[in-house]
C-alpha cells in the first residue's frame, strides 16, 4: 500500500514544474542574503523534487549542487533538466531520506531546503542539518507559518492536525536561535509561488475526475489534495511558506 501511494505522488506530481509552492523571484531573493555566492563550493538542496530552485542554484552560484530527494523518479527529471539547461556537470544527484543523509561533516557551505523540512520537522532539520555546515555556513529553508495570532479555529485545526509544528514567524525566529544560528532575514513566499504550484494541481484534478477512483489510494490521496486547496483559497491570508535564511554559529 505504501508503495501504491508513492506511485500515486510520482504520478501526480512529476510532471510539474514544482512539487510546492516557489518561485524564482523568491529563490533568488534567499540567495541574495546569503554573503556573496561566488565563492561558495559546496550547496547541499534536501527535498529538491524535479529541480526547479536547483537549477537555478547552479545557475547563480559556481558552486557544486548535491541534489538529494526520496523518490528516484523526480531525481531523474531533475537530471533531464539539468540537461537541457545546460548545468549537468555542476549538479549531482543523491536518493536519500533527509534525516540519514550521505556526507561528511562541515562540507557545505550552503544548506537548502525549499517546502520541504517539514517532513523531517523544522527544529530536527535544524539540529541535524547543523552539522553539515561549514564554520558560518548558511542554512535557507521555506517553512509553511502563520501569518496572524488570531485566525479561524477550522484552519487551525486543519494545520496543527496536518502540521503540529506550524508558528508564528517570531516563534521560528526564536527557535533558529536556539538551534545554534544567527537569524539573517525571512520574507514571505508572494502569491505567484502558489500559483505556480496550485494551477498545474487544479490541472491534474480536471484530469482525474471521470476515473474510476472509488475506494482507492487514488481516490483518498486526492482527496486530501482538493481539501488543501480549498483551505488555501479560503483561509490564505492567515498562513503562507515563509523563507527562513541563517548563518551557522
Amino acid at each position: 500500500m505504501e508503495q501504491e501511494l508513492i506511485q500515486t505522488i510520482v504520478d501526480f506530481f512529476k510532471d510539474n514544474e514544482r512539487q510546492g509552492p516557489g518561485c524564482e523571484e523568491a529563490t533568488l531573493r534567499a540567495l541574495g542574503l546569503v554573503g556573496d555566492s561566488n565563492y561558495f563550493e559546496h550547496i547541499l538542496d534536501i527535498g529538491c523534487g524535479t529541480g526547479a530552485q536547483t537549477m537555478i542554484l547552479a545557475q547563480k552560484t559556481n558552486a557544486q549542487v548535491f541534489a538529494v530527494d526520496l523518490l528516484a523518479d523526480f531525481l531523474e527529471v531533475l537530471k533531464e533538466r539539468a540537461t537541457w539547461w545546460g548545468v549537468q556537470d555542476r549538479i549531482t544527484t543523491h536518493k536519500a531520506a533527509m534525516e540519514d543523509l550521505p556526507f561528511q561533516k562541515e562540507f557545505f557551505d550552503v544548506i537548502w531546503s525549499e517546502g520541504a523540512i517539514y517532513h523531517i520537522g523544522f527544529e530536527k532539520g535544524l539540529r541535524q542539518w547543523r552539522e553539515l555546515l561549514k564554520r558560518r555556513g548558511y542554512l535557507v529553508v521555506s517553512e509553511i507559518s502563520w501569518m496572524s495570532k488570531e485566525r479561524p479555529r477550522d484552519l487551525t485545526d486543519y494545520w496543527t492536525t496536518s502540521y503540529p509544528e506550524i508558528d508564528l514567524v517570531s516563534n521560528k525566529m526564536k527557535l533558529i536561535e536556539d538551534c545554534g544560528y544567527f537569524p539573517i532575514g525571512c520574507f514571505a513566499l508572494p502569491d505567484v509561488g502558489w500559483d505556480n504550484y496550485y494551477h498545474p494541481v487544479i490541472k491534474q484534478i480536471a484530469l482525474s475526475i471521470g476515473q474510476v477512483l472509488t475506494g482507492s489510494i487514488k481516490k483518498s490521496f486526492l482527496e486530501t489534495i482538493i481539501e488543501e486547496l480549498v483551505i488555501y483559497q479560503r483561509y490564505r491570508e492567515f498562513y503562507n511558506y515563509v523563507f527562513y535564511v541563517m548563518q551557522k554559529k
